[in-house]
């Protein structure tokens, strides 16, 4: 009897690593650029839900097994639907937390995440992008118009939200760039130390000989401060630096 369990457990531990791969295999190619999953909360999400998943289904299938028993085909479609909750609520949570927009805004850039975007308020039609995609780089432009600007600054202050949140003031990256460029930190400063060189370890031995081309900028998310890089003529993202920006200018 507890080798047919067993059995039937390990048949079912990997028809659970083949959904699960195929699954969050998909949710990074869909919703995950691969630079800002070191500072998002994928990680800790994904664990959980392929804990539950690739133990909560095998280890009750090891339980419920009994070839002889008339309710087997019931229990097991059960658990299976039961392991598919599961696996459906976690990548709608995965969803939820993508980043829809990375927008800039004064001086450093904001993860806006899938629950907080709203791509219908934007003006410009490039902004007007499903929540389903992920990435899309944004230049949140301060309104010229002091009442507007006030206003602004008065809902922030209040607890609302802040210029990066609010997609009608979103405009083109790249029209910007050099208003981004001024705000970038100093690549001396950040490489400064043995400590700052080994966090950032690849990207130092790809581009120690030309680190004054590219603009670093500190990146805000609800996990973690870090930095991004950009390309400065393009203003296309190369690498996220695991590199606390504020911590910088205390040293």
């Amino acid at each position: 009897m507890f080798k047919n369990k067993l059995k039937a457990s390990l048949i079912h531990f990997g028809l659970s690593i083949l959904l699960v791969s195929l699954s969050m295999g998909s949710i990074i190619f869909f919703f995950f650029p691969t630079l800002f999953i070191s500072v998002s909360n994928f990680k800790e999400v994904a664990s959980i839900i392929i804990a539950v998943d690739l133990i909560l289904g095998p280890l009750l299938t090891f339980v419920v097994f009994q070839p002889q028993k008339k309710s087997l085909k019931f229990d097991l479609t059960v658990i299976a639907i039961i392991q598919l909750c599961a696996l459906i609520y976690g990548a709608y949570a995965l969803y939820q937390i993508h980043p829809v927009y990375i927008t800039f805004n004064i001086d450093r850039f904001t993860l806006i995440n899938a629950r907080d975007a709203e791509p219908n308020k934007a003006i410009y039609e490039e902004y007007k992008i499903s929540k389903l995609r992920a990435g899309k780089m944004a230049f949140a432009k301060m309104p010229e118009d002091i009442n507007k600007k006030n206003n602004l600054i008065l809902i922030a202050a209040g607890g609302g939200e802040d210029l990066d949140k609010r997609e009608e003031f979103y405009e083109p990256i790249n029209e910007n760039i050099s208003s981004i460029i001024t705000k970038s930190l100093d690549p001396k400063l950040i490489f400064a130390n043995e400590a700052s060189k080994e966090q950032a370890k690849s990207f130092y031995n790809k581009h120690q000989n030309n680190l004054n081309e590219f603009a670093y900028l500190p990146l805000n998310s609800e996990k973690k401060d870090a930095i991004i890089v950009l390309d400065k003529i393009t203003a296309k993202p190369i690498a996220t630096l695991n590199i606390d920006p504020w911590e910088l200018s205390k040293k």
